[in-house]
């Protein structure tokens, strides 16, 4: 019945675009959309965002950044989130309809999630993403687009875009000029299963990234729309240029003469919608046949198959009923909030944690405890009210002082300091609020604060792990104190820690938590919930152990290749309880494994299932995720738990970037990021290896 009703929308795009003159299918082409109104059509704006929340649109529930939605390791989480996420925009799109206002971030197109792979902690937009992880990006990027859409039959709730298509994470300072170089079993193992679990769980829409991959512009490429996208993975949405990148064609990376042959090119190879305006060119490219009438019709039809889909058409929508009362409930407030505590990672913790209530005079240190960029990340809307670390904690234990601690304007900083260290020596255990924030790292606006306090270009990236100078200054002003100290860490990512492992008592890893991501917090110090979030990225030593930024190759990176110590893996992560795996037992195509709480505090684990396959003369991964099962336990409680596998589960990809299933024997494990990490069996391929797929460029 839905694939029956997708057709029909189909249809239905196909018979308005060939209702069309040549002006109004342009028209149609470029993200703010003209009203054609002898056909029924209203003016659309198809830029949206929903990143961890409807971003850009007033008031509107911030969830915690994706990162810390990643480091869950649920794909219930993400859909639920999604469903939410997806409920508030049909809020605000059915209220703007009313009002007759179609501008940016009111439509239904969703231009989330971000699953490129987070391949470099340099980057600073990998906050935006799901990890390091092929496998676990591919199962949290699907059912984020599944929450996104929705399962009516003949609706779709919102229109999900998985964006950036494709091989692209950096250097932000770069990206519109950019060739990312990698080879082809990179691509296909690495870069590109996300996208293609994307295309499976039925994305509407794919944008492109600004850069180049191997030469092309990956905007205007027919070996990633063409060949990948549409004919290797039957791909049937739309495709969108990111934000200004058709011009990059042109200005930066010099593949057409001029804006009429760029903008040709990027519409021939099949990008049907522009974010900009330099398919304003397509009028002149038409009268010069440089373009077809049949593929303005044809890219519109996908267009307005979409908008059918959406109900736009129609009257009797069922999501059409969803009110602005829908937007920011108290529900979902909360629920952000226990997203956040799912998320949050204990990295280290000497039994501090958790903290009693009201035995302790606290002092909450730190500029991040009341920054408001260190709780939303990027992408984000309008909060109904924060909640911070401070206030939080202030609820739970009286006697808590907050101390700004430090600042990034020299001539302030220094009596911060004095006053925070006055502060803590009354004080019985601090709670450090480090780290950086969206302005710091970020989408090519962002800035880099080092030394005492000196910006350092507009570019986004960062240039190493460490903390910013003026934090490091006062935490070594603090730190012989002798005082318990708690470190709570606000980043999009690794940061440099290790100076600080054995000299705190307790490490937090808070990510950007959301806007009451400080009752999360809270709720995890003193023992409300115990922390269950795994790290979705390596947390590496220094930047000097990884190769250099713009090198995509994925050897010496990630979990998967990389063959040096690291402070915290993949995976990782500390709780208040310890768990046994009791038994485990391969039964043909499924392990079993029981585990046991052997704890005294109820607490979520994730149990992770690892494959490594038989020896090659090529190097593959050391290990790669395969499976995953997040699920409660009680106290003394024990569940067993089945992973159940299949033949493709096993398949991996050569040096020529085809798909084989290898001759030789493939070793499971499974680990828990705490105390678990053992063989879980075993299985050999006798056969002789063989191409299951071949790679398609």
């Amino acid at each position: 019945m839905k694939e029956q009703m997708k057709q029909t929308h189909e249809k239905r795009g196909e018979e308005l675009a060939s209702q069309m003159t040549v002006p109004e299918l342009i028209s149609q082409l470029m993200h703010k959309a003209e009203g054609i109104p002898r056909l029924g059509i209203r003016p659309y704006n198809w830029w949206n965002e929903a990143l961890h929340g409807v971003a850009r649109a007033g008031t509107a529930t911030v969830f915690p950044q994706a990162i810390c939605m990643a480091a869950s390791f649920s794909e219930q989480l993400l859909f639920h989130i999604a469903e939410i996420i997806s409920d508030e925009a049909r809020a605000k799109y059915n209220e703007s309809q009313a009002k007759q206002e179609y501008g940016e971030y009111r439509g239904l197109t969703m231009w989330s999630p971000n699953i490129n792979i987070y391949r470099d902690p340099r980057w600073g937009r990998g906050q935006e993403t799901y990890g390091e992880d092929p496998y676990l990006t591919g199962l949290l990027g699907a059912a984020f687009i599944r929450g996104l859409q929705g399962n009516h039959e003949a609706y779709i709730k919102t229109a999900a875009c998985a964006k950036h298509f494709a091989v692209h994470s950096g250097p932000e300072a770069k990206r519109h000029e950019f060739n990312a170089v990698v080879s082809k079993k990179d691509m296909m193992e690495t870069y590109l299963p996300a996208f293609r679990a994307a295309v499976n769980a039925g994305v509407c829409g794919v944008m492109g990234a600004y850069n180049r991959v191997n030469g092309e512009a990956c905007c205007a490429s027919d070996t990633l729309i063409q060949t990948i996208l549409r004919k290797r993975w039957g791909f049937d949405g739309y495709f969108v240029s990111d934000c200004g990148a058709l011009p990059d064609i042109v200005e930066h990376h010099h593949l057409a003469a001029d804006p009429l042959q760029g903008a040709s090119m990027a519409l021939n190879a099949g990008c049907e919608l522009e974010c900009g305006a330099y398919y304003r060119y397509l009028p002149e490219a038409y009268s010069r046949h440089y373009i077809s009438k049949e593929t303005l019709q044809r890219s519109v039809a996908r267009l307005m198959g979409i908008r059918s889909r959406l109900g736009m058409f129609d009257k009797d929508c069922p999501y059409n009923d969803i009110s602005p009362e829908e937007n920011a409930t108290p529900a979902h407030e909360a629920f952000a909030v226990a997203a956040a505590e799912k998320g949050l990672v204990l990295l280290e913790n000497n039994g501090l944690l958790p903290l009693q209530r009201n035995r302790w005079k606290l002092l909450v240190v730190g500029y991040n405890g009341e920054n408001d960029l260190a709780y939303l990340g990027n992408y984000f809307g309008e909060p109904t009210a924060f909640l911070k670390v401070p206030e939080a904690v202030s609820r739970m234990n009286a006697d808590t002082v907050y101390a700004q601690g430090y600042s990034y304007m020299p001539e302030q900083n220094e009596p911060l300091q004095r006053q925070a260290v006055a502060e803590a020596r009354k004080a019985d255990v601090l709670l450090f609020c480090s780290g950086l924030d969206c302005s710091m790292e970020g989408e090519e606006a962002g800035e880099i604060l080092t030394g005492g306090g000196g910006i350092l270009g507009k570019q986004g990236d960062r240039l190493d792990l460490e903390l910013p100078q003026v934090q490091k200054a006062l935490l070594e002003k603090l730190i012989p104190l002798g005082k318990k100290i708690v470190l709570l860490n606000f980043s999009g990512g690794c940061i440099q820690l290790k100076n600080y492992k054995n000299r705190v008592d307790a490490i937090l890893q808070c990510w950007y938590p959301g806007a009451r991501g400080g009752q999360a917090i809270a709720n995890l110090l003193f023992g409300v919930r115990s922390p269950s979030g795994r790290l979705p990225v390596t947390f590496y030593n220094d930047i000097a152990d990884l190769p250099d930024f713009e090198d995509y190759a994925m050897q010496n990176r990630t979990y998967r290749y990389f063959q040096g110590d690291v402070q915290y893996p993949f995976g990782y992560g500390l709780s208040y309880t310890a768990f046994q795996l009791t038994a485990c037992e391969q039964k043909g195509n499924t392990i079993f494994c029981t585990v046991k709480n052997t704890g005294d505090c109820p607490c979520d684990e994730v149990l992770q299932l690892y494959v490594t396959q038989p020896d090659t003369p090529y190097q593959n991964p050391l290990r790669s995720l395969m499976a995953v099962r997040r699920f409660s336990l009680l106290p003394q409680e024990e569940k067993q738990v089945a992973f159940d596998w299949k033949e493709s589960d096993l398949y991996s990809v050569d040096e020529q970037g085809n798909t084989v299933y290898l001759h030789g024997r493939y070793l499971f494990s499974i680990r828990d990021g705490q105390h678990i990490d053992c063989a879980a069996g075993e299985y050999r391929n006798e056969a002789e290896t063989r191409v299951i797929e071949e790679c398609p460029f």
